[in-house]
């Protein structure tokens, strides 16, 4: 089971509360409801890039939940949100950042969602 550690005053409002759903997922923790990503939405990573919904669902499905997931910060102002913190998966800790735009203000779907990840983290 992965341990998340959440910094104060990170994902507080329901819009960031959201946007960290999302990126955890995107780190193996929680799942994803399909309809959260709209049809066309596209998903660009160290990996590649993914474009739709089912091919972003079948990468999810075999993403390894990580150790421990730090949150260290969520911001979100209109169509757009970040997450970002550290991850350890083997012993190796990262930072990685999540941005993810959704297709209006109103946040229920997922546009885009572009994911790094990069030595530094402790």
């Amino acid at each position: 089971m992965t341990e998340v550690i959440r910094i104060a005053g990170s994902g507080d409002s329901a819009e960031e509360a959201r946007a960290e759903q999302i990126a955890l997922a995107l780190m193996g923790v929680g799942r994803l409801d399909p309809s959260t990503l709209a049809e066309a939405a596209t998903w660009d990573g160290a990996s590649g890039a993914l474009a739709g919904r089912s091919a972003i669902v079948a990468a999810l499905e075999a993403v390894a939940p990580a150790e421990k997931i730090r949150v260290e910060q969520v911001v979100t102002h209109g169509k757009a949100g970040s997450v970002s913190g550290r991850v350890t998966r083997a012993g190796q800790t990262r930072l990685y950042c999540h941005v993810i735009r959704f297709t209006s203000v109103a946040a229920h779907q997922v546009a885009q969602l572009v994911s790094f990840e990069h030595p530094g983290g402790k």
